[in-house]
């Protein structure tokens, strides 16, 4: 099974504010919000049950997540998600070249993240003009233009899906 985590920040984001400012000036004049997530998504072994056990074991886990300037959630990917409406799109950018086996290896051993197999490690980008999310062809526009180097890293688009708050 495949979590998807999303480690949002609580207080102020410097970077989600420059991006902001930076995208305001490549021609997106109307962007009212960027929001930055950092992205986990961890194959585990066991079924949907296991989910809610690995989170709890990851909320634990302060190497990443702080629970004073984080919020964690989650959701599991399968054929049929659940998906915010009315539609929000964003942006996932993960490295091309992520070496994440030290930090699968310290969240089974240290954080007892049982059945963890690997993890891979992203960033999310949500950008809205309004109080809408921009369409997925903009969002795309985006990542080539600034949210994403297409030579280190890979960017795709899609549908925002419902994540449970732990």
């Amino acid at each position: 099974m495949i979590v998807d985590v999303a480690i949002e920040l609580i207080i102020p984001d410097n970077a989600a504010y420059t991006v902001l400012l930076a995208l305001r000036g490549l021609g997106y004049a109307e962007l009212a919000r960027v929001e930055r997530v950092d992205s986990l998504r961890l194959t585990v072994a066991g079924g949907a049950s296991q989910a809610a056990d690995t989170m709890r074991a990851l909320s634990r886990a302060e190497v990443v997540f702080n629970p004073n300037k984080h919020r964690l959630s989650y959701s599991v990917v399968d054929d049929d998600p659940m998906l915010v409406d009315p539609p929000e799109y964003e942006a996932s950018v993960h490295e091309l070249e992520d070496e994440t086996a030290s930090l699968t290896r310290l969240l089974v051993g240290r954080f007892e993240l049982h059945g963890l197999q690997d993890v891979r490690r992203g960033v999310v980008w949500r950008l809205y003009e309004g109080n809408r999310s921009v369409s997925a062809q903009r969002l795309e526009a985006a990542c080539d233009a600034l949210l994403s180097n297409p030579h280190l890293q890979s960017a795709s688009i899609a549908r925002r899906p419902v994540r449970r708050s732990l």
